[in-house]
C-alpha cells in the first residue's frame, strides 16, 4: 500500500501515476551576507556598471533585465540579495544536476550554461522555474539533444536569515 502511495499523486478525486524519471539532482547552499557584501562593494558606483558586469558572468539577459526592473522599482536590500543569491544557487544546482549524469567535458562551459542556455523565472504564483533558451542548439546540438530536450527542471528554493538553498531535480518528460 505504501509503495503504491509513493508512486501515485493526486487529489481525493483520483490518483495518477508519477511518470517522470529523475535524470539528475543538484543542490547548492549560499551564504547571504556574501551576496550582500558583493552588492555593497560593486553596486556603490553611481550607475552600478561594476555590479552589472559581475552579474553578467552568471546571469542570462532575461535575469539581468529583471534585476534592472527590481532596481528601477526601488527594490533594494534583502529582496535584491535573495534575487541574486537565488539565481546563483539555482544555476549551480542545475549544473550539478546536469554533471551528475555525464562527463563535464561533454558539456558547454559553466558560464555558457549560466548566461546563454537557461534562466530562472517565477510563475504567476511565485514558484521558481527554469526556462531554456534554445539559441545554443546550433553550437551544442549533441548536448542539447542528449541532455536538455524532453526534460524539465524542478526547482525548490528556501532561505533563512543567513543561508539560501536551491534544490534542482532534472526529470524526463
Amino acid at each position: 500500500m505504501l509503495q503504491n502511495a509513493l508512486h501515485m499523486i493526486g487529489s481525493p478525486h483520483g490518483l495518477k501515476p508519477l511518470s517522470n524519471v529523475v535524470l539528475g539532482i543538484g543542490t547548492d547552499v549560499v551564504y547571504l551576507p556574501r551576496f550582500k557584501n558583493l552588492i555593497s562593494k560593486y553596486g556603490s558606483s553611481e550607475d552600478g556598471k561594476r555590479l552589472h558586469r559581475l552579474l553578467g558572468k552568471f546571469m542570462h539577459n532575461r535575469e539581468l533585465s529583471e534585476f534592472q526592473e527590481l532596481v528601477n522599482g526601488g527594490k533594494y536590500g534583502l529582496p535584491l540579495v535573495h534575487y541574486i543569491a537565488g539565481i546563483w544557487a539555482t544555476k549551480e544546482a542545475v549544473y550539478k544536476a546536469l554533471a551528475s549524469r555525464q562527463v563535464a567535458c561533454a558539456m558547454p562551459p559553466a558560464q555558457t550554461i549560466y548566461t546563454k542556455l537557461l534562466y530562472k523565472t517565477n510563475d504567476a504564483k511565485g514558484v521558481p522555474r527554469i526556462e531554456i533558451d534554445h539559441s545554443l542548439t546550433v553550437q551544442y546540438p549533441k548536448f542539447i539533444q542528449d541532455s536538455i530536450l524532453n526534460t524539465k527542471f524542478l526547482v525548490s528554493l528556501s532561505h533563512d536569515e543567513d543561508y539560501l538553498v536551491s534544490y534542482v531535480c532534472q526529470t524526463k518528460v
